[in-house]
């Protein structure tokens, strides 16, 4: 997003979940100013999916995916240990992914963080992955 050290932020944090169990922990991240502005909606979305904004605004444009594990002492990470049971805190090996949603310039950083419910409830539901095959 190229910020500046110490620029003003709005940040949301949720965690999905899946039948009951924590699967996400997510943490979406723009300017101060561009959470009054162009994604001000943010601000308002309480409960509701961040989805409900980002894919039906064709004005809306997408980078392409950054896949880590989560490190400790990154700033996910300890708000993702907080969200796991804590018989698997110091276990579980914890994925992200994160992209920047762009609209009229204005950047939105979401970091996703696939907690250990959000791999169970996939091996228990394999039909329901959708695989995509992309030819370069």
């Amino acid at each position: 997003m190229q910020l500046p050290p110490g620029a003003p932020v709005w940040v949301r944090e949720i965690v999905m979940s899946v039948d009951g169990v924590d699967a996400v922990m997510a943490r979406s991240l723009t300017p101060l100013r561009a959470s009054h502005g162009v994604w001000q909606g943010m601000r308002k979305l309480r409960t509701r999916p961040l989805a409900d904004m980002l894919y039906n605004d064709r004005s809306i444009h997408r980078s392409a995916f950054a896949c880590s594990s989560v490190a400790r002492g990154t700033a996910l990470y300890a708000p993702a240990r907080d969200t796991l049971p804590a018989q698997v805190r110091g276990t579980a090996m914890l994925w992200a992914r994160r992209s920047v949603f762009w609209r009229m310039g204005q950047p939105l950083l979401v970091t996703e963080c696939f907690m250990p419910g959000f791999w169970a409830a996939a091996a228990a539901r394999p039909q329901a992955i959708h695989h995509q095959h992309y030819r370069p």
